[in-house]
């Protein structure tokens, strides 16, 4: 597995977008059964709207990361210190992940990645508990009001015997202050993982 896992990481940047994809969801998934671990969606009580949306997720460690991936295909944004292990920054680099290190240039390209219509996955609490989202970074958040895309936020919890469940919420307006749709996603995590039930 960790030799597939290398060649892709390897030929990541041969084909367009839909391949890079293609490879981040089939290695995110193999990364998570070599672990043992299976994934369980809870939908949404409303389906997400069409067109640009940011995706927002709680992360305990990688496991958390690679779950989002395999059910929710995109442009994955990373906290640098998730990318710091030398595989994964190499996956990071070869597999068209952006990892936030908080400089503005990360902010800029969510931004145009929303403006042209594409799904970007983040986690702006950073690695925090399994069951604390983290406080979400309102400049995390900043480009989904910059491009007036939705923001879909999503709790990860383990849920017992190997499994993570991944609870898609209800999607929310970009409005316009990040620090105030930054708090009402990281409130709608929060729910999930401290009650175990959907919002």
């Amino acid at each position: 597995m960790l030799a597939r896992t290398a060649v892709r990481a390897a030929t990541a940047t041969w084909g367009g977008d839909r391949r890079q994809q293609r490879l981040r969801v089939c290695t995110a998934a193999d990364l998570l059964l070599a672990q043992g671990l299976r994934v369980r969606v809870v939908n949404p009580p409303v389906a997400w709207p069409r067109g640009p949306r940011l995706v927002v997720a709680n992360a305990a460690g990688w496991a958390d990361v690679l779950a989002l991936a395999t059910v929710v295909p995109g442009t994955p944004v990373v906290d640098a210190a998730l990318a710091a292990r030398p595989l994964l920054r190499s996956l990071a680099r070869r597999g068209g992940l952006l990892v936030d290190d908080g400089s503005g240039a990360v902010r800029a390209q969510v931004t145009a990645l929303l403006r042209a219509g594409a799904t970007v996955t983040a986690h702006p609490g950073g690695a925090a508990g399994a069951d604390d989202p983290g406080r979400f970074r309102a400049r995390a958040l900043a480009p989904a009001v910059d491009a007036q895309a939705a923001v879909c936020p999503v709790a990860v919890r383990p849920a017992g015997s190997g499994v993570l469940e991944v609870h898609l919420l209800s999607a929310l307006q970009p409005g316009h202050d990040a620090r105030a749709l930054a708090a009402l996603a990281e409130y709608a995590v929060a729910h999930v993982l401290e009650s175990g039930a959907p919002v």
